[in-house]
């Protein structure tokens, strides 16, 4: 796996949209924010296009995608946002020989296709992360900052909760975080992008899916061995998804689940869909200490 690169003040960065658009305003919001950072904007004119469901036609977004990787220019590649396109593009990604030189990758939700394409078959660490600033909190865009500008060695997590027993046993797992979005990491079954679990810490967050929904997810990725050799599991939050009288089985659910699992299970919060999103590395080596304080470290 290459090392995290960093950026520096008057680095350039390529902002693409490989899902889903945002509207203009959000976009122009996004430049902003990381023109304040002072960061120059590398942004296509025909970034969003009349597509149905995603922010262009896949041939134009996969053009922006490979430009962007390829770009000697731009040290990182920031998507404006999720929400469904990213797995139409690998199949042609595919075709593409890897660039020697890892850049940043930041996304999220939907991107997580592309994040564990680029881990799994670049070697490339990204960055589950937070860049709109209308959506997510100053702290959650501040996290982005400190680890796109190397401003730590390492990123701490502190105050984690054990949901099985195997995670109250004192001891120190270490291994590589990776993983993101539970359905994409479901799509990714069967793919050339299938998530490896073995020997890995895996991240699973999502939002807007009730209670049943997970708990499937879940099983289907437990019958799939996806976990059968990962180090631990680390949930994040699962927002949204009520039942339609209001109430919620998600926790319920992923207690049954961390229940069922031989192998630490561990909540973290302020991962994942909600206006707390602290930005993590993934794809580079972590640290998840159990027993009575439960803490993550994450190498950059």
């Amino acid at each position: 796996m290459h090392a995290l690169p960093s950026l520096k003040r008057g680095d350039s960065v390529n902002i693409i949209a490989p899902a889903s658009r945002c509207t203009d305003k959000q976009l122009q919001e996004l430049i902003n924010l990381l023109e304040s950072w002072q960061l120059n904007c590398i942004v296509a004119e025909d970034i969003f296009g009349p597509d149905v469901f995603c922010a262009n036609t896949d041939e134009i977004r996969l053009k922006q995608l490979v430009d962007a990787l390829q770009n000697p220019i731009t040290k990182a590649i920031i998507c404006a946002r999720g929400g469904y396109g990213s797995m139409r593009l690998i199949p042609e990604l595919t075709k593409i020989t890897p660039s020697k030189t890892a850049k940043l990758f930041v996304g999220m939700s939907d991107t997580t296709a592309l994040q564990l394409y680029l881990q799994q078959r670049w070697q490339w660490p990204t960055i589950h992360g937070a860049s709109a600033p209308d959506r997510f909190s100053p702290a959650s865009l501040a996290s982005l900052k400190s680890i796109l500008f190397a401003e730590s060695e390492k990123i701490n997590f502190t105050a984690l909760s054990p949901l099985n027993h195997s995670a109250k046993e004192n001891r120190i797992i270490q291994g590589c975080l990776i993983g993101g979005n539970l359905s994409l990491v479901q799509a990714s079954i069967g793919t050339s992008w299938q998530l490896s679990g073995k020997d890995k810490i895996i991240l699973l967050e999502d939002t807007g899916e009730r209670g049943y929904r997970i708990d499937r997810m879940l099983q289907h990725l437990k019958q799939a061995h996806i976990f059968k050799e990962a180090a631990a599991i680390l949930l994040g939050d699962f927002i949204g998804g009520k039942e339609p009288d209001g109430t919620s089985l998600i926790q319920y659910t992923l207690q049954c689940f961390a229940d069922s699992c031989t192998i630490p299970v561990v909540q973290i919060k302020g991962i994942g869909h909600d206006y707390t999103n602290f930005s993590l590395p993934l794809g580079t080596d972590s640290w998840l200490t159990l027993g009575d304080n439960i803490t993550l470290t994450c190498a950059r």
